[in-house]
């Protein structure tokens, strides 16, 4: 199980001029409207998708979460790897540099006892509002046999993509919960969905921030297992991302809420 999806890139800047004549005078052109230094930080929360042409076995996405600071410095976030109860707490550490609108930077962490690395970048596009890039895995395609727990292929690259917290796409997409459960829209070509919990403090500090997550073939709602701790009263964010039968992203939000 590894990363995911869509490298964009944009850059707007719109310089008009004007000019009036009959008297001789003219109006100043206007100024063009300045580029960010940087791009802008904060806690963004996505997701990762293997690439399925690499490895059509079973290419999953996950949650990805970073941690990125308002200026051009280093940052850190994680990835989760874990889908089942009989595996292992598998996160992956991330870390990087955050220069203008770009994101690079390495990941690492043991999956189901096996450690893997690789490297990602990334670029912030002003009309998504959202990072998105590329990551490799450095120990290539791997094929893992965990019977009776589980089996699963490591593919050797993918995508990924970030977007604020309480973000909405498309705008009319929504995530919402109820006591345990999060629940989202009805989306056209839906095919799986990824659901996760993240606790933000943990997110913008050091440590795993998934308290869980999931992988849904169909439906718009789920429940949290009741085996899974949630801290009465505590804040956390509920996140899906949807894609279709080509693994391509089709719908992605999230949402704060309390635990109940």
């Amino acid at each position: 199980m590894s990363i995911t999806k869509t490298l964009i890139c944009l850059v707007g800047t719109v310089a008009a001029l004007a000019a009036c004549g009959g008297s001789g005078d003219s109006s100043p052109s206007p100024s063009p409207a300045p580029t960010p230094a940087t791009a802008p930080g904060g806690l963004y929360v996505g997701y990762y998708q293997e690439d399925p042409t690499n490895n059509p076995e079973d290419p999953v996405p996950g949650a990805f979460s970073l941690n990125l600071p308002d200026s051009n410095t280093a940052f850190s976030g994680s990835m989760y790897f874990t889908y089942i109860g009989c595996q292992s707490s598998n996160v992956g550490t991330v870390s990087g540099t955050k220069t203008s609108s770009g994101l690079s930077g390495q990941w690492s962490g043991t999956v189901d006892g096996s450690a893997q690395s690789g490297a990602y970048t990334g670029t912030y596009d002003t009309g998504t509002v959202s990072y998105a890039g590329t990551y490799t895995n450095a120990g290539g395609k791997q094929f893992r046999d965990l019977s009776p727990c589980i089996q699963y292929t490591i593919a050797a690259n993918g995508t990924w993509e970030m977007f604020a917290i309480d973000a909405k796409v498309p705008a009319g997409f929504s995530v919402s919960t109820s006591g345990r459960t999060v629940s989202w829209g009805s989306v056209t070509s839906a095919a799986s969905a990824l659901v996760y919990v993240l606790d933000p403090v943990i997110a913008q500090s050091t440590g795993n921030p998934v308290v869980w997550q999931t992988v849904l073939g169909t439906g718009t709602s789920v429940a949290v297992p009741a085996g899974v701790t949630l801290q009465s009263g505590k804040q956390y964010i509920a996140v899906v991302g949807v894609a279709n039968s080509a693994y391509q992203r089709i719908a992605f939000g999230s949402t704060r809420f309390s635990a109940p």
